[in-house]
């Protein structure tokens, strides 16, 4: 098959340590499991995933061997491989899925201290630069960085494989898709830097250009500046002319507000409440009894 028409770089799936960061204090991070959400996040990229597809696509996934990443993979081909809506044209026995520690996430260290220690470790990282600063008994983005170096490596020389997958399929992590796509397109330090994390399950596509060969990048990346950009501008001021409102304020008319009305009459009195509008009743005096007191008389008034 030789080049594969798609990369497909797919975040893991919300796991328990995204709801509870402090998980991470008594749980390894390679053990930390998907959600109930997250599950449901995995099947419904599966199906997504189905809808991008060709019928003759074949596929090669490779997945961090994270749980969190494996169970995602395992979501996606649930959805990808079932008979529910339709019959599906990529049974599971023609999938080829591998393992690849080389796309696992960023080493965090061991067991994780406790809050506070962390939100001092990533304001310092903020500061240092979060390429280069090195967890603690952990990683940097750098070190990172090498090892997706070497598996840009080896994926570049299975391609030249004749039974490679029309469609290759990377479940990893955030910072690792960011790192993966850094070395790719040769992005700077600084542009990584400025590069938000894409979301649970969020696709990123880079599709093989017909003319030259090389894989075009189909997403917009979020940007903080650009973020930052936008939350800096001044909002329109609102209108000084007041919108023009509809017929007596009625949702879909006089008509059809008289219509209604209409259905709902229960007597006499109401077929003429909708064109006389009785507003009020008043009482008048206009006589005197014979005792010379005077006589009130109930009258109604129309507007």
């Amino acid at each position: 098959m030789g080049k594969p028409r798609l990369i497909i770089l797919i975040r893991h799936a919300q796991s328990e340590g995204n709801k509870n960061r402090e998980i991470h204090q008594t749980v390894p991070d390679h053990r930390v499991k998907l959600t109930s959400e997250g599950w449901k996040q995995a099947e419904a990229a599966g199906l997504k995933l189905r809808s991008l597809l060709r019928p003759d696509d074949t596929l090669h996934f490779f997945t961090s061997p994270y749980r969190r990443t494996r169970e995602t993979t395992e979501g996606i081909l649930n959805a990808l491989t079932s008979s529910n809506p339709a019959p599906s044209p990529f049974p599971r026995h023609t999938i080829k899925v591998y393992e690849e520690p080389r796309l696992r996430e960023q080493d965090f260290g061991n067991f994780q201290p406790g809050s506070q220690e962390m939100a001092r470790m990533w304001a310092e990282r903020a500061e240092y630069g979060h390429f280069f600063y090195r967890i603690p008994n952990g990683e940097s983005a750098a070190d990172a960085y090498d090892r997706v170096s070497g598996f840009n490596d080896t994926l570049w020389r299975s391609f030249g494989e004749d039974d490679f997958a029309s469609v290759c399929v990377l479940v990893t992590h955030g910072l690792m898709t960011r790192v993966f796509l850094m070395k790719w397109y040769h992005f700077s330090v600084e542009y990584f830097e400025d590069l938000r994390n894409v979301d649970h399950c969020e696709f990123v596509v880079m599709k093989r250009s017909q003319e030259n060969q090389k894989y075009i990048l189909q997403n917009e990346l979020r940007t903080w500046s650009q973020m930052k950009k936008e939350r800096s501008e001044p909002k329109e001021p609102e209108s000084p002319i007041p919108v023009r409102k509809k017929w007596a304020g009625f949702q879909d008319g006089y008509e059809t507000e008289i219509r209604r009305r209409q259905a709902r009459r229960q007597n006499t009195a109401d077929m003429f409440a909708d064109d006389l509008n009785i507003v009020q009743q008043d009482e008048q005096v206009d006589a005197r009894d014979q005792n010379g007191k005077p006589r009130r008389r109930m009258t109604t008034s129309y507007v």
